[in-house]
């Protein structure tokens, strides 16, 4: 089975016209569906895929309407291949259950439960709306128990938007990490996969295989003082798995050059 996995795409139909700040650094930004279309292109001439996982950030400023644009090119683009997504902290949940799954508004977090014959995924919602490293409850933690039992039987892919380690960001990892981990650990988990940072990065945390990958829009490079220099760059990951097992996994990271703005991110 192969399963293609992108992160922060950070979309929006119209980037606000500005030439200062971040969102100036975003009105200089190519639409991220660009790149996303060339990457898909390229894959579904040499593989066939089976799978694709979103791990949050879809949106820039989670509106409606970008989520249903979104959606709809994503389904053209792919056509039937499946499509799982969680949310990440630029995600608002009432607009994403509206605009994504064409429901009514909800502040309930976006969890769920995928089968396949050989394995599980459970997409793990960890964001919160304007709260950058993210939040998590005793509620969502008493959720992730249940999910995790339910599957025992099976090998388990756990998806998330937030990293867990320390050492590969400048950005703090997600503060409710050490509880998740102990949740996790009575269980057959095959990998972690999750985005946030912006920089692909992969090693194995409590002997279970982790991955973050880039992301599909920009990437931010710390230059010391405050000052963070952003440039456009994408990319993907792509897992092959063999009886629930990931057995290869590529990373393809596309570098342009292209810097945007260099900004003082400590004001």
């Amino acid at each position: 089975m192969n399963i293609l996995h992108i992160s922060d795409i950070h979309f929006r139909r119209e980037y606000e016209a500005c030439d200062e700040g971040y969102k100036g650094m975003l009105a200089k930004m190519q639409n991220p569906l660009i790149p996303l279309g060339e990457c898909l292109t390229h894959l579904q001439s040499q593989t066939a895929l089976d799978l694709v996982i979103i791990s949050g950030d879809l949106t820039e400023d989670g509106e409606i309407d970008d989520y249903r644009y979104l959606k709809d090119w994503l389904k053209k683009a792919l056509g039937d291949t499946e499509i799982i997504v969680t949310l990440g902290n630029h995600d608002i949940k009432e607009h994403f259950h509206v605009g994504w799954c064409q429901e009514a508004a909800s502040s309930a977090p976006y969890n769920r439960i995928v089968k396949y014959p050989e394995f599980s995924v459970i997409s793990f919602d960890n964001s919160s709306y304007g709260y950058a490293d993210g939040i998590v409850d005793q509620q969502q933690f008493h959720w992730l128990e249940h999910a995790l039992e339910q599957e025992k039987n099976q090998p388990i892919i756990l998806v998330t938007h937030h990293h867990l380690l320390a050492q590969q960001s400048a950005m703090p990892k997600w503060p409710g990490t050490e509880r998740f981990l102990e949740l996790l650990a009575p269980y057959d988990i095959r990998c972690i996969l999750n985005g946030h940072t912006h920089h692909t990065f992969s090693d194995e945390i409590n002997g279970i295989p982790y991955f973050t990958v880039s992301s599909m829009s920009f990437v931010g490079e710390d230059e010391g003082d405050g000052l963070v220099r952003f440039e456009e760059r994408h990319g993907y990951n792509l897992y092959q798995l063999k009886n629930g097992r990931v057995t290869r996994q590529t990373s393809e990271n596309f570098m342009p050059g292209h810097v945007l703005k260099t900004l003082d991110m400590s004001k």
